[in-house]
């Protein structure tokens, strides 16, 4: 259709019409008139000045988050504020530096990842100097590598990965109802669920219903932006380990891979590389193979039949691994 000039409604009643208000760019923002010959809507316009090597302000706010996915906090704390009310920049240079290399980069994300997690800011341990801390207690020089808990969504994909049950091929449609059934109201809300083995990124999310595994870990609430997450501690997330199907299903198809090597001490290494990234100590290995024989001496006394009992077992070991702060955390 054409593109026109919208005219005020007064009170927001679209039957009382005032001036004509001219199409443009937020003035509040600096933003410009449009040129007169323009017949379009000006969103072309618009996405060129935003994304403009001119405009620093959006390689800023791109950089910030950026840096805030890999270290859990960003450069500016406020990541939705960047005006007077936001906090300042720790390393403001740092942050032009990056925000300029981004954009002579042809503003390639690629690129920005693999250069912050190739720096040595990224790869210094987590472990903790008393100087250091009595210097920059909130580490905002960034002398040490800040742990974080994994999102709820890495949680969710370190299950299914190393159960054996994660999908990766790409998204496909969620199976929505028909359009004509779509009569949804405040009493009869959409609430259907579409379980699924794909990546978290491609889980249907209705704002009505939390998935519950994202809810308990923190994950967005789709009602509201989230410019950052909480890492809460609850009972709830202990419960979670010992009890959730998910956990379940997820620590027999981790044991059934382990089971495939035929030597237990070599399955208690695979099973530290997997989950951890590492060899286990010898003192590791000695607990593991003592909770085992405890694991195997309990279940020899239940009804379940011979060869379920080493699988159970061993899936008993891999819920301890699951709930580990080793797994839970990056360090």
């Amino acid at each position: 259709g054409k593109a026109e000039h919208a005219r005020v409604q007064k009170r927001g009643e679209p039957d009382r019409l005032g001036d004509v208000v001219p199409r443009r760019f937020l003035s509040v923002l600096g933003g410009m008139p449009l040129p007169p010959e323009e017949q379009g809507s000006g969103r072309r316009q618009l996405a060129d000045w935003i994304a403009s090597p001119a405009n620093p302000l959006t390689a800023r706010v791109i950089v910030n988050r950026v840096w805030q996915h890999h270290f859990g906090e960003g450069l500016v704390a406020t990541s939705n504020d960047f005006g007077v009310r936001g906090a300042k920049p720790t390393h403001p240079e740092l942050l032009d530096w990056l925000a300029c290399r981004l954009i002579e980069n042809g503003w390639s994300l690629k690129w920005l990842h693999r250069l912050i997690l190739s720096s040595q800011t990224y790869q210094l341990a987590s472990s903790r100097s008393e100087a250091a801390a009595a210097a920059d207690p909130d580490n905002s020089l960034l002398w040490r590598f800040n742990r974080r808990r994994l999102t709820a969504e890495e949680i969710r994909d370190s299950l299914l990965l190393l159960g054996g049950s994660l999908d990766r091929t790409p998204a496909e449609g969620h199976p929505f109802p028909p359009v004509p059934d779509w009569g949804f109201t405040q009493h009869r809300p959409f609430i259907a669920r579409y379980d699924t083995a794909k990546r978290s990124v491609y889980l249907m999310t209705p704002r009505l219903t939390r998935h519950p595994l994202l809810a308990l870990f923190d994950g967005a609430d789709p009602n509201a932006t989230t410019p950052t997450r909480d890492a809460t501690t609850v009972p709830t997330q202990a419960l979670f380990w010992m009890n959730a199907p998910l956990v379940h299903e997820q620590s027999l198809g981790f044991a059934d891979q382990l089971l495939a090597e035929p030597n237990p001490a070599a399955r208690i290494e695979l099973a530290y590389r997997r989950a951890f990234g590492r060899w286990p100590t010898n003192t590791e290995t000695a607990e593991a193979t003592a909770y085992l024989a405890r694991c195997e001496a309990a279940v020899a006394t239940t009804d379940l039949p011979a060869d379920q009992r080493l699988r159970q077992s061993w899936a008993s070991f891999c819920r301890t691994l699951f709930s580990a702060n080793e797994f839970l955390f990056v360090d």
